[in-house]
């Protein structure tokens, strides 16, 4: 009997966000497009657009992409923490303060042990700040793809159970990081079920509207606006 596949937060997103905005705006025509390409070449994942009430296209773009990646990060701090290696570094400092501590400045071990173990301690602090600072910043590094897929809204889908962020102080950086962007963060487990962890934030476009930034724009246009757009065009 094949084994179950696993779950993929690009099965679940298109209509899970989908239906966010026909709810929040009461539209019937949501246009929810795959891998839409910036006039610069950058991708987004998901694209999604409709016909705000004065006229004016609202878009929000889906990221997937970073998904395993960030998953991954996030279920190894879960269980395993910030690794073992800390712990090797602090017993070589222990050794090496001790050895120099006796050898080199003479002390006894009344006092000898007293500082190489301040030393190993820390050695243990900076080597665990040195290594959770490596780990936000290759998360920050993997969110930055989303500043290359603009949008009135963001999204940030990933396949992970949204148990991984309990008691997960990595994974509530995540949050902080997308919380500051205004990125929305949505997930998917083992049970097919969307979560959404945080809503997104409307960004404002400083010329014109976000649609014009994607190769898109005169087929999305048409489809919203018809002849509106047609006898302006």
């Amino acid at each position: 009997m094949p084994e179950p596949r696993e779950n993929l937060i690009e099965d679940f997103a298109f209509d899970y966000i989908k239906s966010y905005y026909a709810t929040r705006t009461g539209s019937e025509k949501i246009l929810a497009d795959k891998a839409e390409r910036t006039k610069q070449g950058h991708l987004a994942d998901g694209l999604f657009a409709l016909q705000n009430p004065d006229k004016s296209i609202f878009i929000a773009s889906l990221s997937t992409k970073n998904s395993p990646n960030i998953a991954r990060l996030l279920t190894t701090y879960k269980t395993k923490g910030l690794g073992k290696m800390r712990f090797a570094s602090a017993a070589l400092l222990f050794v090496a303060a001790l050895y120099i501590a006796i050898k080199v400045a003479g002390l006894s071990y009344l006092y000898a042990l007293p500082a190489a173990a301040a030393v190993a301690a820390a050695g243990f602090v900076l080597h665990s700040m040195l290594e959770k600072n490596r780990l936000q910043r290759k998360l920050e590094h993997l969110l930055n793809d989303l500043k290359k897929a603009p949008a009135d809204q963001q999204w940030l889908g990933i396949s992970i159970s949204s148990l991984a962020f309990r008691q997960n102080e990595l994974a509530k950086h995540l949050l902080s990081v997308c919380h500051r962007r205004g990125i929305g963060v949505i997930t998917v487990g083992k049970r097919a079920k969307v979560v959404q962890l945080q809503e997104p934030v409307t960004q404002i476009c400083r010329r014109g509207d976000f649609l014009s930034l994607y190769e898109a724009e005169v087929r999305i246009r048409k489809i919203l606006l018809g002849d509106s757009y047609l006898r302006v065009a």
